[in-house]
């Protein structure tokens, strides 16, 4: 961890240089980047890099953007990415991808929600979003130890970053969902508290310009809760098919979480070789055999495996009775543009299910 009574810690260059300063953050009011002073230990146990992650007692300052003008659109780091709709077994995907030495898991960092909501809301022009952009995954990309790799993944509500990743990288991703069906049952799963993440991640895409959204005020206030949540499962699936449009061949896979839950070993290792990792079959199959896949990736509770999230869904999908059903079908209605197959091409690891019923 960086030394806060180093009076070089507080020099723009030396923060920059030294990945144990980490990019906590972005303050589009004051123009700049806030980060603390971490370790590599800190940042795997977080199962969210965002403000559940206590981090008041450690070193911080900032950096204004101005001042790295000159560097911002001459910067490029080596990074793997994890773009998902959220509800899909990220969290444990990152997880398990997570080995001292290999590779280094960063889950959902503040700093590209902040830089997303600032180009939204008009806080940060269309003009530099990019440039900092850009900047934040150069500092998010730079590994705490030789030779290890970083694996970013990104939160739903910095998807619409994925527009100033196109166009010319190299960077191998993997675009992660669930089934829009699976995505209606987890939102039900967390109740009240569901139901408006929901509507606040709608209102933020809505923002983004989808078309899925363009409709008259009076129509949107007439969708219930579970009917909107259809449309942003939708919404996400157009960002990403429009990202992949624009990658380079090769440069991207998809996967569907129920092939993860399926065949955790096969997907690992397939992805363990797209990302290059070399985290090898054996470790992978460790990692499978233990805890990780025995509890809850996000909370920690014991006893979470893919066969209790089967019967929780069951459950209430069940208890939702034929209004699942309909509002999935009104939603491949409404949002013609989704397939009614596999919503993404490249699969990991193809999956045959039908995605409507």
């Amino acid at each position: 961890m960086a030394d806060p009574a180093d009076n070089a810690a507080r020099d723009d260059r030396y923060v920059i240089a030294d990945p144990a300063w980490f990019p906590e953050g972005f303050d589009p009011g004051r123009g700049e980047i806030l980060f603390v002073a971490t370790d590599r230990g800190q940042l795997a146990e977080q199962p969210f890099l965002d403000g559940r992650w206590d981090r008041a007692r450690n070193p911080q300052t900032r950096i204004s953007t101005r001042s790295l003008s000159s560097r911002l659109s001459h910067t490029q780091g080596e990074k793997r990415l994890i773009w998902h709709t959220g509800f899909c077994c990220s969290t444990l995907l990152a997880k398990a991808l997570d080995r001292p030495g290999c590779n280094l898991s960063l889950c959902e960092p503040q700093i590209l929600v902040d830089i997303a909501e600032a180009r939204r809301t008009g806080a940060l022009s269309r003009e530099s979003a990019p440039a900092i952009a850009q900047f934040a995954f150069f500092l998010l990309s730079r590994p705490l130890a030789a030779g290890e790799r970083i694996t970013i993944k990104s939160s739903p509500a910095a998807n619409s970053l994925l527009q100033h990743m196109t166009g010319g990288t190299t960077d191998p991703m993997l675009f992660l969902f669930s089934d829009c069906r699976s995505f209606l049952v987890s939102i039900c799963k967390l109740g009240e508290d569901g139901r408006k993440y929901a509507r606040r991640l709608f209102l933020a895409l809505l923002a983004d310009g989808h078309s899925q959204a363009q409709w008259p005020a009076g129509k949107l206030l007439s969708l219930s809760d579970l009917e909107l949540a259809a449309i942003v499962w939708h919404m996400q699936i157009a960002e990403f098919r429009r990202a992949l449009a624009g990658l380079p061949p090769g440069s991207a896979v998809s996967l569907d979480c129920d092939a993860l839950l399926a065949a955790p070993e096969e997907c690992l290792q397939r992805l363990d070789e797209f990302f290059a990792l070399g985290i090898g079959t054996q470790a992978l199959r460790d990692i499978v055999a233990g805890p990780l896949f025995r509890r809850n990736a996000k909370t920690g509770e014991d006893f979470f495996d893919a066969s209790r999230r089967r019967a929780e869904h069951d459950n209430i999908t069940k208890a939702m009775g034929r209004d699942l059903i309909r509002i999935v079908m009104q939603s491949y209605e409404i949002c013609r543009t989704t397939p009614q197959t596999a919503p993404l091409p490249h699969p990991l690891v193809p999956l045959d299910k039908n995605y409507v019923l």
